[in-house]
C-alpha cells in the first residue's frame, strides 16, 4: 500500500544518488497530488489512479528493499512507480556516477520479466546528458525550479526543495559535487529568521555567478563569460565568501590580481558587487588610477551616483575602498592592517542627504596610489543589506548588473576611455 517507503536516516545512504532518489521517492509518495504533478512534468500518464500507485526505491516491485551494498551489486533501480499490473515509471537517478545506455537496459529488461510492457524510463542527472531513445532525459536543477512553481508548491515540495539545497551544501563540502548543481538560482533569503550560513552562501554565490555569465549587460561591460573565477573557494566558515568575473582586456598571462575584475561577495550581513582593482595591477592601470587625481574622481563619483539612483532609492549605497592586509599562511584569514573607506555622497559639492561633503576623504583616497609604499586594494563596492527589495529573489540578478553596470565609469577610467 502507498505510504510503506522505509524511511532511511540520509547518513544510511553513502551514495547521493540514493540519498536523493530516497528524498524523492518519499515526498511523492506522501504527496499524491505532487506525484500526479510529477508524471505531468515527466510527460506519462498512468493508466490508475494516482492514489492506487506503488513507489518502491531500491528494489523491484514485489520484492522487500534491499541493503544499499546489496542493491547496487545487483543493480537495481533507484526508483519504480507502479500500479501492479504491467505500468511503470523508472527513475534512475545520477550525480558523478555516469548514467550508461547498457544500466537502463538492463532494468528494462528485469523489468519486463516481471511482467512490466508500459516501462516509461526518467533519467535525473545534475546536468543534462545525452540519454538512449526513448529514455526522457531531466535534471535536478530542473526538477527543482519546477518544484518551486506555484501550481504545485505544497509542504513536501517545499521539504524537497529544502532538502536539494542542503544537499548540495554537503555534497561540495564532501568534495562529491566538483561541478554542477543540484539546484537552481533563486535568491538571497538571509534575513534575522534565516541566518546567514558559509556553506548557504557559497552555494548561492557559484549558482549566482553561473546565471550572471550570460547577462549581455555584463558582456557589453567587458566581462568575459568564458573566463573561470577563483580556483578553488576553501573553508567551511566565516562571515563572508567571495568569488569574481575576469574582464576581455585582461592581460592572458599572470594571475587574476593583474589587472581590475567584477567582485561578488556574499557577507554575514549584506551583499556586496564591487569593482576591484589590485595591489598588482599592470603598470598602465596603476597609472591611469594615480593620474585620476581627487577632482576627477569626484567627477567620476557623481556619474556613479547619478548610475546607481536605482539602487540606493532601495537602501544601497555606494562606497570606495583602500585595504591593506596581510596572511600568517596561504588558507588563513585575511588580518587588516589599515583601511579607508566613505560613501562617494561625501565627495561632491552639494550634501546628500544625511551624508555630509566630506572632501579630505576623496583626497586622500586619489593620494594613496601616488604615495604608496605597501600593498593596497582599491575597490568601488555597492553595498546591498539583506533586505533589500528584491534580493532574496531573482530580481537579485538584476540588482548586481545594475550596480556593476553604474560602476562603468571608474571601470573607463581605468582602460583609459574617455
Amino acid at each position: 500500500m502507498p505510504g510503506t517507503i522505509v524511511r532511511n536516516l540520509f547518513d544510511q545512504y553513502s551514495q547521493p544518488e540514493n540519498r536523493l532518489s530516497h528524498a524523492l521517492a518519499v515526498c511523492l509518495d506522501e504527496d499524491r497530488r505532487l506525484l500526479q504533478e510529477f508524471l505531468a512534468w515527466a510527460g506519462v500518464q498512468s493508466p490508475a489512479r494516482v492514489r492506487d500507485l506503488l513507489i518502491v526505491e531500491q528494489s523491484l516491485p514485489g520484492d522487500p528493499p534491499e541493503s544499499e551494498l546489496e542493491a547496487e551489486r545487483i543493480g537495481l533501480p533507484d526508483i519504480v512507480v507502479h500500479d501492479d499490473d504491467g505500468w511503470c515509471l523508472l527513475v534512475e537517478s545520477k550525480v558523478q556516477a555516469p548514467l550508461t545506455e547498457d544500466q537502463l537496459r538492463r532494468h528494462e529488461r528485469t523489468l519486463r520479466r516481471r511482467g512490466f510492457e508500459g516501462i516509461h524510463c526518467v533519467a535525473l542527472t545534475k546536468s543534462g546528458v545525452r540519454t538512449p531513445k526513448g529514455t526522457i532525459a531531466a535534471t535536478w536543477s530542473g526538477l527543482y525550479e519546477w518544484l518551486g512553481t506555484a501550481r504545485i508548491r505544497s509542504e513536501w515540495s517545499d521539504r524537497l526543495r529544502a532538502y536539494l539545497r542542503a544537499a548540495e551544501v554537503r555534497l561540495a563540502q564532501e568534495e562529491y559535487l566538483t561541478e554542477g548543481t543540484l539546484t537552481m538560482f533563486d535568491g538571497f533569503p538571509f534575513s534575522d529568521d534565516n541566518p546567514y550560513t558559509y556553506g548557504e552562501a557559497k552555494r548561492l554565490l557559484k549558482l549566482a555567478l553561473k546565471e550572471l555569465r550570460k547577462d549581455r549587460a555584463l558582456i557589453a561591460l567587458g566581462m568575459d563569460p568564458k573566463a573561470p573565477g577563483r580556483t578553488a573557494i576553501t573553508g567551511r566558515g566565516g562571515r563572508v565568501v567571495w568569488d569574481f568575473l575576469p574582464l576581455k582586456d585582461r592581460p592572458r598571462r599572470g594571475a587574476f590580481t593583474g589587472y581590475p575584475h567584477l567582485t561578488l561577495a556574499v557577507h554575514a550581513d549584506h551583499l556586496e558587487a564591487s569593482i576591484t582593482i589590485p595591489n598588482g595591477v599592470i603598470r598602465p592601470v596603476r597609472q591611469r588610477l594615480i593620474d585620476l587625481g581627487s577632482d576627477r574622481l569626484s567627477t567620476i563619483n557623481a556619474k556613479i551616483l547619478r548610475r546607481a539612483r536605482r539602487l540606493i532609492s532601495r537602501g544601497a549605497w555606494v562606497q570606495a575602498y583602500a585595504l591593506q592586509r596581510h596572511y600568517l599562511g596561504q588558507r588563513s584569514p585575511a588580518i587588516t592592517d589599515a583601511m579607508l573607506t566613505f560613501r562617494l555622497e561625501t565627495s561632491q559639492s552639494r550634501n546628500s542627504g544625511r551624508v555630509k561633503r566630506q572632501p579630505e576623504w576623496v583626497e586622500l583616497f586619489a593620494a594613496l596610489p601616488r604615495r604608496k609604499r605597501s600593498n593596497i586594494q582599491f575597490q568601488y563596492r555597492v553595498h546591498l543589506p539583506w533586505g533589500t527589495k528584491g534580493l532574496n529573489s531573482r530580481d537579485s540578478l538584476g540588482l548586481i548588473v545594475d550596480s556593476w553596470t553604474a560602476m562603468k565609469p571608474l571601470l573607463d577610467a581605468l582602460r583609459g576611455e574617455p
